[in-house]
């Protein structure tokens, strides 16, 4: 059974409230959507001191608990934080608010059974399909990650679009106009994990709109892959032995473990960062701010991406929130010195 303070920690109220809301306690001047809070979620918790609080439903012992759906490989959180990150910011308001939280695997999920959550995490792209197999059994679930998806769903995700228009913006007032972009691709899979379609990624259409509204678009360089340090060494030799002797000034990548690899290409080919071309990445990894020269790059609270979509889910299991919200989670430049001005 629940106690008074788990009680009280959903509800936002006091310890004291709370107990003298469900001891009915008639001196205790209290609203009455307050009062209906902290009963609905002494029921949802299945707290049962006094009688008027209702009939508690067989699946209530559930009502609490979240499933995870990640659309990526756990061995891809090693190699780019980016994703452990958001899920380790899930886990953290998770337990803060002792919601149990269940991974479930890409093959192994059974619709019949996401019905007994409280809410339903998806991280990543899956098909519309699925995204509306999912909702029609729990219509409690939070999309992170996924720009594109259905507006009746709650999604949150960074600010990218933005980000990468100041990203230019910046580049562009250091008087660079030779600008390419390398960036990864989405892939978008079914419940069974299997890749059913490709998308760009929201900073590779930023990019390219940006150059055109800017009259850049003879210059507008684009390579895409995976967002593998390879791929970011692949990626740029072949930029560059297609570019020759019109070398672009600077480059945007879409993330930090690409732009080691974009750092190692240069090295071999003896072109210096930032005195022959420019980099601003994507993430703000530990290692950014390590390498030589340091390099710049958006930071990205991908911690706080997790936790807002287990607030998202709080919302719709506590509070009985019905309006899908969608929110984006701000983003901010780091300057170092692997951007010059272009002279």
């Amino acid at each position: 059974m629940a106690s008074i303070r788990e009680i009280a920690k959903l509800a936002g109220v006091s310890p004291a409230t709370v107990s003298r809301v469900l001891n009915a306690d008639e001196t205790m001047s209290v609203k009455a959507a307050t009062r209906s809070r902290i009963i609905q979620v002494a029921n949802q918790l299945n707290y049962h001191k006094v009688s008027n609080l209702g009939v508690k439903s067989p699946k209530q012992a559930n009502l609490l608990s979240i499933a995870l759906i990640k659309t990526h490989a756990s061995k891809g959180e090693s190699d780019d934080p980016y994703f452990r990150l958001i899920r380790e910011g899930i886990k953290r308001e998770a337990d803060i608010w002792s919601f149990r939280l269940e991974i479930l695997k890409l093959g192994d999920i059974r619709l019949d059974q996401l019905g007994n959550f409280g809410a339903v995490i998806v991280v990543g792209v899956l098909t519309d399909s699925a995204l509306s197999q999912l909702y029609d059994v729990n219509p409690n679930l939070i999309v992170v990650d996924h720009y594109f998806a259905s507006s009746r769903y709650d999604l949150v995700h960074h600010d990218f679009a933005k980000q990468t228009q100041a990203v230019l913006d910046y580049l562009y007032e250091q008087n660079h106009r030779k600008i390419a972009f390398i960036g990864g691709d989405i892939e978008v899979v079914d419940l069974n994990g299997d890749k059913q379609d490709v998308l760009s990624d929201v900073r590779t259409i930023a990019y390219k709109n940006w150059m055109t509204l800017h009259g850049l678009q003879d210059h507008c360089q684009v390579r895409t892959g995976n967002w593998t340090m390879g791929f970011g060494l692949a990626a740029t030799n072949a930029l560059l032995d297609q570019s020759k002797e019109m070398l672009p000034t600077a480059i945007v990548s879409a993330s930090d473990p690409m732009s080691i690899g974009i750092y190692r290409a240069l090295q071999l080919k003896s072109i210096p960062v930032p005195q022959a071309l420019s980099v601003f990445s994507f993430d703000d990894i530990e290692m950014a701010s390590y390498m030589s020269p340091p390099l710049s790059t958006v930071q990205i609270d991908s911690l706080e991406i997790g936790q807002v979509a287990v607030r998202l889910a709080k919302e719709r299991m506590i509070d009985g929130r019905k309006s899908a919200l969608r929110v984006e989670v701000a983003s901010k430049l780091i300057l170092r010195e692997s951007v010059r001005r272009n002279d």
